[in-house]
């Protein structure tokens, strides 16, 4: 081991003496700092190689070591110093190397400093240029608002006459919209007292004939095809049905009677019609003709009350030469009665012409439900919303047209014929007989008690009547166009061929 550190302390010698010699150590100082270093590197290593001498002993060691300690103190001492010493270089250089760093940042902050002052003239010497034109716009724009000024007092000048010549206008379309305003009501006045004063009728009395027959006609087949489409049974085969079919069957004698009366809705039930169905169809087209001369006669379809109050009114203008008091909608007031046929007449045709009209799906109802009932009470076989059914199935669209004639005949007599008055006629139960106005549809050729008064039954086909009065003081003059036929209790015998089971 004395061996090896010997040889490397040797190595450092040789290491250091080139070190020391080296081409980079040029100063002065340089040169003293590595004297010292290199004084004190060869007293180590001096003392060193005597410490591992193989005859070395302590008291050469002690020899040495005092010798040598001036010049250790002495070398060790520089070497502080020289190492201060090169802190000290080495601090001042870096700062020296700092200061030339920030020179340099200092001349390139001047030369920055330089371009933004150059930049800034140049702003400078634009905004002195901008200023320049803002100042000529300026001088343009007091120019333009003096001229704006001028063309503002010319345009209010303007304006005055403008409006002036508005005001102007204004009133001539005030005056001319008076003008127009009042020609069309002078215009409507003349027409409205032209509708009033025209007798002219847009239907004859052979084409309100006509309808009245094209009615009866339709209501007659359509009621021989539905009795003869339906399967009857006798009242005493009849199967005891449930409360609800009980119930059902009592509003349909009900319907029933409102539409043909008592004494027909009883027949209608006790009879047998399994053989013979045409009390049936008699009942059917008394029912038919009942809704018939509801729809023709009704001014108002959907309000009872206001159809009263209508026809009061009508009855009232119709009459003339005294006064007479009206009564509407719980108000009585007295008026005269001075309208002749034409006045009154027209204005039945345009009271009932804008008065609102019920839908013909509605209407057509009304027939269907007629039928229904009066199968129901003639001891039909099947149940009622089967017999609604099969009626709905094959005989609506023959019900529509009975509906659509109907409404026909209804606009005719109501809104048509104004030069008189025309009525359809239909007999109500237990009326007498009356060969004037009516004729017994099944005791043609049967004279036998035809001298005695026998009551209507019921109706089966409507007739038509018309009143007319020549003047305002004249009668009414009431002439049968065309007579009712009706059905009475000994015809209804006669067709049934048997008055057995009869109430």
């Amino acid at each position: 081991m004395g061996e090896a550190l010997l040889a490397l302390v040797t190595r450092g010698q040789s290491v250091k003496s080139k070190d020391r010699v080296g081409p980079h150590v040029a100063s002065a100082s340089w040169r003293k700092l590595y004297t010292y270093k290199y004084q004190v590197e060869t007293i180590i290593s001096q003392a060193v190689m005597v410490l591992l001498s193989p005859s070395s002993s302590l008291s050469v060691w002690y020899s040495w070591i005092g010798g040598k300690t001036v010049s250790l103190f002495v070398a060790f001492c520089g070497a502080i110093f020289g190492c201060s010493w090169f802190r000290r270089q080495f601090e001042a250089r870096k700062r020296k190397d700092e200061i030339s760093e920030l020179r340099r940042e200092l001349d390139e902050v001047g030369t920055e400093v330089r371009k933004k002052d150059e930049l800034l003239a140049a702003r400078v010497r634009e905004a002195d240029e901008r200023k320049q034109r803002l100042e000529e716009k300026e001088r343009e724009l007091k120019e333009a608002q003096g001229k704006c000024q001028a063309l503002g007092a010319q345009l209010g000048r303007r304006n005055q006459e403008l409006q002036r010549c508005e005001e102007e206008l204004q009133q001539h379309e005030r005056e001319h919209a008076l003008t127009v305003e009042l020609l069309q009501t002078r215009t409507q006045e003349l027409r409205g007292a032209e509708t009033y004063l025209t007798r002219a009728d847009t239907l004859s009395g052979a084409e309100v004939i006509a309808l009245v027959n094209t009615l009866n006609a339709e209501i007659y087949q359509t009621a021989a095809l539905v009795a003869e489409s339906f399967d009857y049974t006798a009242r005493a085969e009849g199967i005891e049905g449930s409360a609800e079919d009980a119930d059902g069957l009592k509003e349909a004698c009900t319907s029933v009677t409102d539409a043909i009366g008592t004494d027909m809705m009883e027949m209608l039930k006790s009879l047998d019609h399994r053989e013979n169905p045409a009390v049936v169809q008699v009942a059917l087209q008394a029912a038919m003709a009942a809704i018939s001369d509801w729809i023709v006669r009704t001014w108002n379809l959907d309000e009872t009350e206001a159809d009263n109050w209508f026809q009061e009114v009508y009855k009232e203008l119709r009459d003339a030469g005294k006064r007479s008091r009206v009564t509407c909608l719980k108000l009585s007031y007295s008026r005269p009665r001075t309208e002749g046929q034409t006045i009154s007449g027209r204005w039945r045709a345009l009271t009932r012409k804008y008065l609102p009209h019920t839908e013909e799906h509605e209407l057509a109802f009304l027939f269907i439900d007629a039928i229904v009932n009066t199968l129901l009470v003639s001891n039909v076989v099947q149940s009622h919303d089967s017999i609604l059914k099969s009626v709905e199935t094959r005989f609506t669209e023959r019900v529509v047209i009975i509906t659509k004639v109907a409404q026909k005949l209804r606009k005719a007599i109501g809104e048509e014929v104004t030069s008189c008055d025309l009525e359809a006629i239909f007999i109500h139960q237990d009326t007498a007989f009356s060969p004037a106005q009516m004729e017994d549809e099944f005791t043609e050729g049967f004279k036998e008690g035809r001298d005695q008064t026998e009551p209507v039954l019921c109706t089966t086909q409507l007739g038509l009547r018309k009143f007319e009065r020549p003047g305002k003081e004249a009668i009414w003059e009431d002439t049968i166009l065309l007579k009712a036929k009706i059905a009475s209790r000994s015809g209804i015998v006669e067709l049934a061929g048997s008055a057995e089971n009869l109430p």
